[in-house]
């Protein structure tokens, strides 16, 4: 069985429609089920949005149980520019499984994400100049790989070399200006080392133990509704335009959300039975919020909630399996699911690399997409015939 464990929920659907498009029976997890019969399982561990001892925690209790998996081989699914607490988690699984080597490349070249003599850039640009220097949670002060993964204590040494000079016990980093180095890299791992990056390394992963991309027909959906809930706190105006130019009614959270707010606050309910009113009669809609707004954890918080409580309002009203949801945001994603308590997910299809359908063991239908991702508008559209 082959295994992923990723930390947050956008990071987990992607690299599952990565398996499914190499023709793996691919299951997503936000619980450890190890009577699972998939080939693949891809673990939601949500430890990017924990405290660090949290998040050490939850690996370790991940790993004591996939560890007792004969022959198990495993991938940690980690943020392009390394965000989460990365080298905590690697410490905790070194302690269950003990690999020689410990690769972590988080590049994505063909995304401009690349490491250039050991200095991470986005697009030609040092990553702590980059939008990722003021990340609320994980802000990227330095672009150089080394300082970024000696800033927690490793267990094992860490050594920034290419693929031929690779020591045979470490934690690895190296230059990746293109898929090929990825290739590199991994061509000189085996079951004993673990590789850790993100979708371009998991590809290459794939290959290396010598699966083929496949073409697989998607499931079809028989949900009568579509809502989009998009929980990203960027502004993203060709997103809104595209609604605009398919006539999909659009509401707006209110931007000036508290925690003080309740259903019981009229404006919030007068929104809720708008857009269950909608949805009943025009079959789909989307819900944004409103720009601009303060970003910040704790407001980021408030919204997940009212998302949360839209999702079970409507649910009061309709039955959430006639619903095809197409969330924006990993954190988003992963709220609406768990209050759901949604224990595993199947790929129904890769719609574009990172933008993943997924049917909940419920029969309800998902599909999800990170924040800078668009919605692929020719797939919109046909949902949208198909669903009406």
């Amino acid at each position: 069985m082959l295994a992923v464990l990723a930390d947050d929920f956008s990071g987990a659907a992607e690299i599952a429609g990565i398996g499914h498009r190499y023709g793996l029976n691919t299951e997503v997890q936000l619980t450890i089920d190890l009577s699972s019969t998939a080939d693949l399982i891809v673990v939601d561990t949500g430890t990017r949005a924990m405290c660090e001892p949290d998040a050490m925690q939850k690996i370790s209790d991940v790993s004591a149980k996939l560890s007792r998996i004969p022959g198990i081989r495993l991938f940690k699914k980690i943020d392009s520019v390394m965000r989460g607490h990365l080298i905590p988690e690697l410490n905790s699984l070194q302690q269950y499984f003990h690999f020689r080597k410990t690769l972590v490349l988080p590049a994505n070249p063909v995304r401009g994400r690349k490491i250039i003599d050991g200095i991470y850039l986005v697009n030609g640009i040092p990553l702590n100049e980059t939008v990722f220097a003021v990340d609320p949670d994980f802000p990227c002060t330095t672009a150089d790989v080394a300082l970024r993964i000696t800033s927690s204590p490793s267990s094992v040494q860490h050594s920034h070399v290419d693929p031929t000079h690779m020591p045979a016990i470490g934690l690895i980093t190296g230059d990746v200006a293109s898929t090929a180095d990825l290739k590199n890299y991994v061509a000189a791992t085996d079951e004993h080392d673990l590789c850790c990056g993100g979708a371009e390394l998991f590809e290459c992963f794939l290959e290396h133990l010598g699966y083929k991309t496949s073409v697989l027909s998607p499931e079809n959906s028989n949900s009568n509704f579509v809502l989009i809930i998009n929980g990203s706190t960027v502004r993203n105006q060709s997103e809104k335009e595209l609604f605009d130019s398919l006539e999909i009614p659009q509401f707006f959270v209110p931007a000036f959300l508290h925690d003080s707010l309740t259903l019981n606050d009229k404006e919030i309910r007068n929104t809720l039975e708008r857009i269950v009113d909608t949805l009943l009669a025009r079959k789909v809609a989307v819900v944004s919020i409103a720009q601009p707004i303060h970003t910040d954890k704790a407001v980021s918080e408030i919204f997940l909630n009212y998302f949360v409580a839209l999702i079970q309002y409507i649910t009061a009203r309709i039955q959430m399996n006639d619903i095809h949801f197409c969330l924006t945001g990993g954190a988003t994603a992963s709220a609406v699911i768990r209050s759901a308590d949604v224990g595993h997910l199947h790929i129904s299809t890769e719609i574009t690399p990172g933008v993943v359908s997924l049917i909940t063991d419920k029969k309800g239908i998902l599909t999800v997409k990170p924040g800078s991702y668009p919605w692929p508008q020719p797939w919109l559209e046909k949902l949208l015939r198909t669903e009406k």
